[in-house]
């Protein structure tokens, strides 16, 4: 399962790889949970790396590609202390206004995730396929817009396609992204 995904990864980069060297089409993010809820005692970070292809850039509009690898665990717990996750999610960003050093913006996406165990803590997830829901609110400044921080949420389910569906959820997350 895992071979296939970072096939299909290595293809998608492929077909987005046209981006002149202008636009800096690449980002690394980190995600650092700042609140967590489901399950509690859950730490951990999120590294992603990220392509803006050119041509699904507007004015106030973007829709830049994101994948991830998460760490997480949970502290006392007995069994299933920890959990990687591996995801692929489109991220659509709306900017509310550009200016030349302060841009807020919006940012929604929903995406594929695989998870080395069905179990983290006392949680039952289910299953190893699960989707990737992530939301947030933040700015992106510098002169070239290259760094960008937004405070949003991050949840993990299987959208009920299995018997157990206990999901993780991190209400609470800060994440650092930097453009070159």
């Amino acid at each position: 399962m895992t071979r296939k995904l970072l096939q299909v990864i290595f293809i998608w980069i492929a077909l987005f790889s046209t981006a002149s060297a202008k636009t800096h089409p690449f980002d690394v993010t980190i995600t650092y949970p700042l609140a967590t809820n489901d399950p509690r005692n859950l730490h951990g970070y999120r590294i992603a790396a990220g392509y803006l292809p050119e041509a699904l850039t507007w004015d106030k509009l973007q829709v830049y590609f994101d994948l991830s690898y998460g760490y997480w665990h949970v502290s006392g717990a007995n069994n299933y202390r920890s959990l990687s996750i591996y995801s692929i999610a489109p991220i659509v960003r709306y900017y509310f206004t550009k200016t030349s050093y302060l841009s807020p913006f919006a940012e929604a996406s929903l995406g594929v995730s695989y998870l080395s165990r069905t179990h983290i803590g006392p949680r039952n997830l289910g299953m190893h396929f699960s989707f990737q829901d992530q939301i947030g609110l933040g700015f992106a400044c510098g002169a070239e817009q290259r760094l960008a921080i937004s405070l949003g949420a991050l949840h993990y389910s299987n959208a009920a396609l299995a018997k157990h569906n206990s999901g993780i959820t991190l209400p609470i997350i800060l994440n650092v992204s930097y453009r070159f």
